[in-house]
């Protein structure tokens, strides 16, 4: 028995929480105060790339062009009639070309703010001639840590405009449908295309999720045939996951559910049936995350369960040795105080009879413990 299986339960859970690492996610909230005094703009958060690119899609239902690194944007002010613009910005830490992009599709200042503030809560606003959409992406990458990015969108009626934090396969599904022409992205307009980028976030969500739960049997092994502290201290940082999944997922639902309730002029009302079910796959994604953080409830419950079970088996079998002995050391007590008056001492077979009623008492003893079965 090593000292550390002794260790109790809760104490194990303390040492492991104190270990995490990850427990939560950088608000920046110095920077913002300072931004905030100043009254500037300012980028909050951290920076992913050290060139801001971006890249558009031109298209319509027969023909799609793709440019990249743009610095033009007279599409926004003068589009051409029958045509749809997709531009993408990977990287938002520069400041002066969100600002730029802001001016010319006459973005509020607390918009360009959300933008370039990438701790800012998932959300939804609609103003007269553009719809501002924010949300989390979430991937999980090979080391078992997620990947937390912020997305804005910008949507009116012939363009949108997205905002990425780094080059990422968000899209490339989105990309694919628009150069192969494949389903209904280039018959359809800008609404449309932010339902596909939006799905295709959401299936980041539910990718995610499933990765955990494959990880998380594999910990099920483990925790059923000899969990330890480091079990724990996995299934904490699992927990941490979770929450910070379910987290971002609630405000995406309820933007969608705003979009959906509120009838956004800019949603056609023919598309309106891709955001309720973008909105279903929502909620069906925190149902699988709250099945996962059960799941990882139970899991721990059983950790708890199995050290305590542990510790009882350890005090059991050093309560029934103590008791064992508890008899024999009593005899051996009495006949150790060498009194002069004590007529077994003087007896010639003294020495082996009492190894005989020790014996006796120790057989006697194990007989009774095996008849209860306490051992």
């Amino acid at each position: 028995m090593k000292p550390q299986d002794l260790i109790r339960p809760d104490k194990l859970l303390f040492q492991g929480i104190k270990t995490l690492t990850n427990m939560g996610h950088h608000l920046y909230s110095d920077e913002k105060t300072e931004a905030k005094a100043k009254a500037e703009l300012t980028f909050i958060g951290e920076k992913k790339m050290d060139k801001v690119y971006s890249q558009l899609y031109e298209y319509e239902p027969e023909t799609v062009t793709k440019r990249e690194k743009i610095k033009e944007f007279k599409f926004v002010k003068s589009p051409i009639e029958g045509k749809t613009y997709w531009l993408n910005f990977h990287g938002i830490h520069d400041v002066k070309i969100v600002k730029k992009i802001g001016e010319i599709v006459n973005l509020d200042r607390l918009t360009i703010r959300q933008i370039l503030d990438t701790t800012q809560r998932p959300k939804v606003e609609e103003y007269n001639d553009h719809l501002f959409f924010s949300v989390k992406s979430i991937l999980k990458e090979d080391q078992g840590e997620l990947k937390v990015e912020q997305l804005s969108f910008v949507l009116s009626e012939h363009y949108i405009i997205s905002f990425q934090e780094e080059v990422g396969d968000h899209f490339e599904g989105v990309r694919n449908k628009l150069t192969e022409g494949l389903g209904f992205v280039r018959k359809k307009k800008s609404d449309y295309l932010l339902s596909q980028l939006l799905d295709a976030i959401l299936d980041n969500y539910f990718e995610t999720i499933d990765k955990m739960n494959h990880e998380i049997l594999i910990i099920e092994h483990e925790v059923i045939k000899n969990p330890d502290k480091s079990t724990l201290i996995l299934l904490e940082k699992y927990k941490n996951s979770a929450q910070v999944i379910k987290k971002a997922l609630r405000p995406f639902r309820e933007a969608l559910i705003n979009i959906i309730e509120g009838h956004a002029n800019l949603i056609k009302d023919e598309n309106l049936k891709y955001f309720k079910d973008l909105s279903h796959s929502a909620t069906a994604a925190i149902e699988e995350i709250d099945a996962t953080l059960k799941m990882l409830d139970g899991l721990t419950n059983i950790c708890f369960a199995s050290q305590s079970q542990k510790m009882n088996e350890t005090m059991k079998v050093l309560t029934t040795v103590a008791t064992i002995f508890i008899p024999l050391t009593f005899i051996a007590g009495i006949y150790g105080m060498n009194f002069d008056n004590m007529p077994e001492l003087h007896h010639p077979n003294g020495y082996f009879y009492t190894w005989g009623v020790m014996g006796t008492v120790f057989i006697g003893m194990l007989i009774y413990f095996k008849t209860r079965k306490w051992i």
